[in-house]
């Protein structure tokens, strides 16, 4: 009995110094755990899952850590990889809340992904906010869920103050595809900032989706009214077969395109006509804080960023400044404080969200040339 009493009371011992000792090393570092969506593997993963990826890495690498109270917290990624269907992404999402315990969510970059991925934010009543998302459906109600990129129609007014400050356009034609909600939006506000700003539309002209093959009948009226610029704000399969419909109708006003553009799959245009198209984000906007954000991307990843990298760069370093002017990482003040960011100079440009969960930000008008594209005017908000 004497024996076994003396083997418990060095059993007992033993954990008491190790409990001593692991009270000596310290406690595990705080944390603040942020969620990343992204599409890591498939078709989207090198030209919007790594660069989402490399681009939130940087920023918490700039960043630094977070005191809060006092008390010193690392800032650890937690990405999460998911399937190209909405389905997975709100999977994902709830994996991200429900098991990781992360304080928000970066991401997903494309609204077919961040619309599902809101609702499950929303329902949980965790910030989040997607880079790169325009569709108004994703932060459409929603009191826990912003979005970095501006606005589909908002390129229209853009546009249309470009056309009239920088081009000095006092006419302008308009053709879009009516059944689609993004050439509608942008096509309408275009219309009414140019009207506003003292320029004439003298042809607005609409096809749909399914009759996209001969724009020939519109393209004449266009031609006859002889606008000083026209705007198609309609994405790459029907810009690429109007472009030369428009130069065998004999149009050369100086071409207006919004950000569905694909720049370098653009036919032949007749020589000598300009080209300008709006951007979420350029590597060559005239920014200091832009210029940084490049050559650290370069140097860490011996890659060039794209606009997915810089505008997830700039979404997670607002929600790290959200916390420290909170100095909580309770959802609610979180929350507020995110929604309270005005005048944040980031590297995609000046982001404020003045208690809108979508910005006001700065837009990128850029000339597309014979064999580059050169960013000529960052429009502030």
């Amino acid at each position: 009995m004497a024996l076994l009493r003396h083997t418990h009371l060095r059993a007992v011992g033993g954990v008491v110094a190790l409990a001593l000792a692991a009270a000596c090393r310290g406690k595990p570092p705080a944390e603040i755990r942020l969620g990343l969506l992204a599409t890591l593997t498939g078709p989207y993963a090198e030209v919007s899952g790594l660069p989402t990826q490399r681009g939130a890495e940087l920023a918490i690498r700039d960043a630094g850590g977070i005191t809060i109270h006092g008390v010193p917290y690392t800032v650890v990624l937690v990405p999460k990889n998911f399937a190209d269907r909405a389905d997975a992404a709100a999977s994902a999402a709830q994996a991200l809340i429900n098991q990781q315990r992360v304080v928000a969510l970066i991401g997903p970059q494309f609204s077919r992904h961040a619309i599902a991925a809101s609702v499950v934010a929303e329902n949980s009543r965790l910030p989040m906010i997607s880079p790169m998302s325009s569709n108004p459906a994703t932060t459409a109600g929603r009191h826990y869920v912003f979005r970095l990129a501006f606005l589909d129609d908002i390129q229209g007014s853009v546009l249309a103050r470009f056309a009239r400050e920088n081009l000095h356009a006092r006419t302008a034609a308009v053709l879009y595809d009516v059944s689609t909600a993004y050439s509608r939006d942008v096509a309408l506000r275009f219309q009414s900032a140019f009207t506003a700003a003292g320029g004439r539309v003298t042809a607005f002209e609409s096809y749909t989706a399914d009759q996209a093959r001969d724009f020939g009948p519109q393209l004449g009226r266009i031609a006859r009214a002889v606008p000083n610029v026209l705007l198609l704000p309609n994405f790459p399969d029907a810009v690429n077969r109007q472009v030369p419909q428009l130069v065998a109708a004999g149009i050369h006003a100086t071409l207006l395109g919004s950000d569905s553009w694909d720049p370098p799959t653009l036919p032949p245009r007749h020589a000598g006509q300009a080209v300008y198209v709006t951007s979420q984000w350029r590597p060559d906007i005239p920014l200091e804080s832009a210029r940084q954000f490049i050559e650290r991307y370069r140097a860490i990843f011996h890659a060039e960023p794209r606009a997915s990298a810089a505008m997830t760069y700039d979404a997670v370093r607002i929600v790290l400044d959200a916390i420290r002017r909170s100095g909580t990482l309770h959802p609610d003040s979180l929350r507020d404080a995110i929604a309270a960011t005005h005048g944040y100079a980031g590297a995609t440009g000046l982001i404020s969200f003045d208690g809108a969960p979508d910005p006001k930000r700065s837009v990128a008008v850029s000339e597309i040339l014979a064999s580059a594209i050169r960013t000529v005017r960052l429009v502030e908000p």
